[in-house]
């Protein structure tokens, strides 16, 4: 299971009712807004649609593995790029998104992508690009606006875009926490 495309990943998505503050300032800032559901990515890139058979079996029984916890959006960061920047929420705590993050890996150690950066894996939820310039006028000021939010995590997501979904990503599967009992 060693190929890897960038139309499919694994992640976090925040229930809807929480979203609607992060989405004011994605559709202001995210020029992904529309390609990308509010999510913080875990596995990326990932299996390509024909292997979903394979891993899905695998994304369940680490679902089955994790218990649902909570973390808090309170704070915007930014990783810096050459010309840009990328502003983000940091879900507080995030000792738990970085252990889920791990088992996801050792279960499927193909796809430790995310992991690859000079600091590891940083648990982010992307809210928008910018000029450095511009970034430290902002954050300051979404900062003082921002009021923090709940993210109640009791499952992950395998997510896909492809021409029939207007290269948007949409769900193809959820994966509920062991002793979740959820209904959609």
């Amino acid at each position: 299971m060693s190929t890897k495309t960038h139309t499919t990943a694994v992640v976090l998505i925040p229930q809807d009712t929480i979203q609607q503050p992060i989405q004011d300032i994605r559709k202001l800032y995210d020029r992904n807004y529309i390609r990308w559901m509010p999510h913080i990515t875990m596995l990326y890139p990932f299996a390509p649609q024909s292997e979903f058979p394979k891993v899905i079996p695998i994304l369940k029984l680490t679902a089955e593995e994790t218990t649902p916890f909570t973390v808090t959006f309170c704070t915007f960061n930014a990783f810096n790029h050459k010309k840009t920047s990328t502003m983000f929420l940091t879900p507080e705590p995030n000792d738990k998104i970085k252990k889920l993050h791990q088992t996801l890996i050792n279960h499927l150690p193909d796809y430790y992508d995310t992991a690859r950066f000079p600091n590891g894996f940083t648990p982010h939820l992307s809210v928008g690009q910018f000029q450095h310039h511009i970034l430290s006028k902002l954050q300051p000021r979404l900062q003082t606006d921002w009021t923090p939010i709940q993210f109640n995590v009791d499952s992950f997501y395998l997510i896909y875009r492809s021409p029939e979904t207007d290269d948007r990503f949409v769900v193809a599967e959820n994966f509920y926490f062991k002793d979740c009992t959820h209904t959609q």
